[in-house]
């Protein structure tokens, strides 16, 4: 018995000794919560450090913080802070989408759950060939469709738009596609105005507005030079109407400026142009005001606070949204 007690006071000051007693890797979070993995992944990722930003990323993620999510899609897109993987980003997206397809529009994080619904509508109109995701124009179209009406997202409803006007996973409809580009381009969405002009400034399909349309496409090259990304086709087209419009035609449409919610007259290159008679101002396409609702053919897949009527073939657990999602990036 003494011998025993002996071996147990031996083997207590050999633990003391030691120090305390490993804790294995499953039986401690490696972070504190997923909300300070998020921050610590964000600044590593802002300072970047890739190696310890994605596993702190990857932990948030998982545990539903959107702002994590939220970073790890735009860096697997567009190969900024992390190599270029749209396999990942897709599933990053997704995520986004299936937990927060249904909340509500006038919420502050709608516009990163409708920026995912328009990057997997990308995603399916041009396939995924990492992941085996075939191009599926007409699903791309539904996608679109949920961020254009149900949140009212400008660049969705400009790519839904551009299906209707090529036909391209719908029936091709130019009245459809000249009303989703007249709603984006009321909240100064620079491709829409620049399609929308020139659809009426050529007048191919449509009575020719020349003024109306030339109108738009500047109010397109100043938002775009504004936002310091103008496309090379944007600052073409722009030279082209400008410079095969008469003098009273651009006096026309710098008229029109202020009645379509845009800038002060653009400056304009010099050009030689044989006189015409202006053209009376013709009756506005674009309503005065952005509608309440979206077209009829289009409308809410969902409603706030209720489930989607039907699941779009993302996920399980489509419109649940975890307790942290709420997390901005």
């Amino acid at each position: 018995m003494l011998m025993c007690n002996k071996l147990a006071l031996g083997a207590l000051a050999a633990l003391v000794t030691m120090g305390p007693v490993a804790v294995s890797a499953d039986d401690a979070p490696p972070y504190a919560s997923a909300t300070e993995a998020y921050r610590q992944g964000a600044t590593a990722l802002k300072s970047d450090m890739p190696a310890t930003a994605v596993p702190a990323l990857e932990y948030a993620a998982k545990r539903g913080v959107l702002g994590a999510q939220v970073k790890l899609a735009r860096a697997y897109a567009s190969g900024h802070d992390l190599p270029k993987d749209d396999a990942k980003a897709f599933s990053y997206f997704q995520q986004i989408a299936d937990q927060q397809a249904d909340v509500s529009p006038r919420s502050p994080i709608a516009k990163y759950a409708a920026e995912a619904f328009v990057a997997l509508g990308q995603y399916y109109l041009d396939g995924v060939p990492d992941m085996s995701l075939s191009s599926n124009p007409s699903y791309a179209a539904h996608l679109f469709r949920h961020a254009g009406s149900y949140f009212g997202n400008a660049e969705a409803q400009y790519r839904l738009a551009r299906l209707y006007l090529n036909g391209d996973g719908v029936e091709k409809n130019l009245g459809l596609a000249v009303n989703w580009l007249a709603t984006a381009a009321k909240k100064q969405h620079p491709a829409s105005q620049a399609t929308l002009g020139e659809i009426l400034w050529r007048g191919e399909d449509v009575r020719q507005r020349r003024a109306r349309g030339l109108a738009l496409i500047m109010l397109a090259h100043e938002n775009a030079v504004s936002s310091g990304k103008e496309p090379e086709w944007i600052n073409q087209l722009y030279q082209e109407a400008f410079g095969k419009s008469d003098n009273a035609t651009r006096k026309d449409a710098d008229a029109l400026l202020p009645e379509l919610g845009g800038v002060k007259s653009a400056a304009a290159p010099a050009a030689k142009a044989k006189p015409e008679v202006a053209a009376k101002p013709e009756i506005a396409v674009m309503p005065a005001e952005t509608p309440a609702a979206p077209p009829a053919e289009v409308m809410p897949l969902t409603k706030p606070g209720a489930p989607p009527a039907a699941p779009i073939g993302l996920s399980i657990g489509f419109g649940a949204a975890p307790a942290e999602s709420g997390l901005k990036p």
